[in-house]
């Protein structure tokens, strides 16, 4: 056994002996002291780091109170800088109320008033009225697909402004409208017998002189109608796009201080079957007996 001799303790005279034993257990109480001490630091770093962390919390988080009711320092301004109160906008109309009261009625058939399709029965047909143009004859032959002064219109048509418009012509016909538009009507050939349609609205007669329908059998056909002095041939190659056909004779008379033209069958037998409007080098329709 090891023997250890005190130097620390001055108040007696006789040495103190230290076992190993004694060393060994000094030892372990001194590493207790140190974790114990150890422990309480952390705990009481623990607690700092709680506080601190409520404390942040604390300032920067709002509290429920006042978040429902901001502060009045949030609601009022400075009497610095004078209040400004909103200004209320006038609310436009309803861009559905403004089409209503500015737009004009659609194009297209009606009957009556009530829009109806082209191809159904109708008592009349609207159409733009053309730039720098009437709603008159020249508007409507154009609206066909026709040229003023060399196209002419039967009797039987209407054209006007349409009530309560500026910008729309309306078409009526005393002996009803065809069950389509009349929309380049002249232009087309619907039912594929290599002729123009629309002949309905030509000047045709008969042998007896009585208008008729171009798309009739009929024995002449008016292709001019005004004041001014023509010559006749050359105004049916202008108006049938070729020369005058050895079957046709061209005539030229006058009629309420107007030249007419007209082209009638040579044989008093022969009838014409579609307008000679466009021929151009399609054969001349006509039936002989």
């Amino acid at each position: 056994m090891k023997i250890f001799r005190s130097t620390t303790d001055t108040t007696s005279d006789k040495p103190r002996i230290f076992t190993e034993q004694d060393s060994r257990a000094a030892t372990v109480d001194q590493a207790k002291d140190s974790k114990l001490n150890v422990k309480i630091g952390i705990a009481s770093l623990a607690v700092t780091a709680t506080i601190g962390i409520a404390s942040l919390a604390s300032n920067w988080l709002p509290h429920p109170q006042q978040a429902e009711h901001p502060s009045a320092t949030f609601l009022q301004p400075s009497s610095d800088h004078p209040t400004i109160s909103p200004t209320t906008e006038a609310t436009p109309a309803s861009t559905d109320e403004e089409s209503s009261q500015t737009t004009s009625p659609a194009l297209g058939c009606y009957d009556g008033a009530t829009p109806t399709p082209c191809d159904s029965p109708h008592s009349r047909e609207v159409f733009a009225k053309p730039d720098g143009s009437s709603c008159d004859t020249s508007a409507l032959i154009l609206h066909m697909g026709g040229i003023p002064d060399i196209d002419l219109l039967t009797s039987d048509i209407d054209v006007k402004t349409l009530e309560d418009t500026e910008d729309r012509c309306v078409i009526e016909r005393s002996s009803g409208m065809p069950h389509e538009p009349l929309k380049d009507i002249w232009t087309s050939d619907n039912d594929h017998n290599g002729y123009k349609d629309g002949g309905q609205f030509r000047r045709c007669f008969n042998r007896q002189g009585q208008a008729t329908s171009c798309d009739a059998d009929h024995a002449s056909e008016e292709f001019y109608d005004a004041p001014k002095e023509v010559d006749c041939g050359k105004k049916y190659e202008e108006f049938s796009g070729r020369p005058v056909d050895r079957n046709i004779r061209v005539t030229r008379q006058s009629r309420d201080h107007q030249i007419v033209c007209r082209a009638e069958v040579q044989v008093s037998t022969d009838r014409l079957t579609a307008s000679v409007r466009d021929l151009g080098n399609s054969a001349l329709p006509i039936t002989q007996n």
